[in-house]
């Protein structure tokens, strides 16, 4: 029987596999905010930066068993020049526009589904996650889809301010979301984890119901579906009725 439902973000509920409208967005404010005040040498190095940022995020998607590898080398480089001093109003305002704007990025084929089983059977959702948790909350909020809990990334604070992202889930999800189940006690057995990326490999070898997203790759998905991994749904019929039978 079904007990919990866990979800990989990027390129399982949200379209995009590196978060990048999130932080990107970020990087644009910080340009500008130089610009207005004339900051030169701020504008210079945040150019420089952005173009080192731009040659990992193209590797990172030319190469996703690398991915972790890449966004920690991503977040490195952005730390000093971009998340770090923003104020604590700034960011929450930011997030709020971004989970705005990012809702047609959402799968419906996956959240219309899971929203309504949570709804009528009680079964919790939640994230394990590399990207953004207070980005991903925002956005699951604002798309009505209620979360119990998300694992994810970071910003640490130093007082009202930014002090920096800590990228700490990466490559290492599985490991978390055992620890995570171990706490709740609850057995890996009953839950179905939704997932759509080489580092999900191991969290769906963990669970008893593995499920490859609809933008898992081609060729991830022919080999994790012909090996009985996880299941591939078809569509949205498929998987709802998948859901529904595991709920019971």
């Amino acid at each position: 029987m079904l007990r919990t439902i866990v979800c990989d973000w990027n390129g399982t509920l949200y379209r995009e596999p590196l978060e990048e409208t999130y932080f990107f967005g970020l990087c644009r404010q910080a340009f500008w905010r130089a610009a207005r005040r004339g900051r030169l040498d701020k504008l210079a190095g945040l150019m420089t930066r952005g173009v080192r940022c731009l040659m990992r995020y193209r590797a990172a998607k030319g190469e996703p068993h690398r991915v972790p590898e890449h966004i920690a080398e991503i977040v490195e480089l952005l730390n000093p020049a971009v998340f770090a001093g923003l104020r604590r109003e700034e960011l929450d305002a930011y997030t709020r526009r971004y989970a705005r704007r990012i809702q047609p990025m959402l799968d419906g084929r996956l959240l219309g589904p899971l929203t309504a089983v949570a709804s009528e059977k009680g079964i919790p959702v939640g994230v394990v996650s590399s990207g953004c948790r207070i980005g991903i909350e925002a956005a699951l909020a604002e798309a009505g889809c209620p979360v119990t809990f998300v694992v994810a990334n970071e910003f640490r604070m130093d007082g009202d301010r930014t002090a920096g992202f800590e990228f700490a889930v990466g490559d290492n999800k599985c490991d978390l979301l055992a620890e995570l189940l171990s706490q709740r006690g609850i057995d890996p057995a009953e839950v179905m984890y939704i997932g759509d990326s080489p580092q999900d490999e191991a969290c769906f070898r963990l669970v008893g119901m593995p499920v490859l997203s609809f933008w898992a790759r081609p060729d991830l998905r022919a080999r994790l579906a012909a090996d009985g991994t996880a299941f591939a749904p078809p569509d949205a019929s498929a998987f709802e009725a998948y859901l529904r039978e595991a709920a019971g």
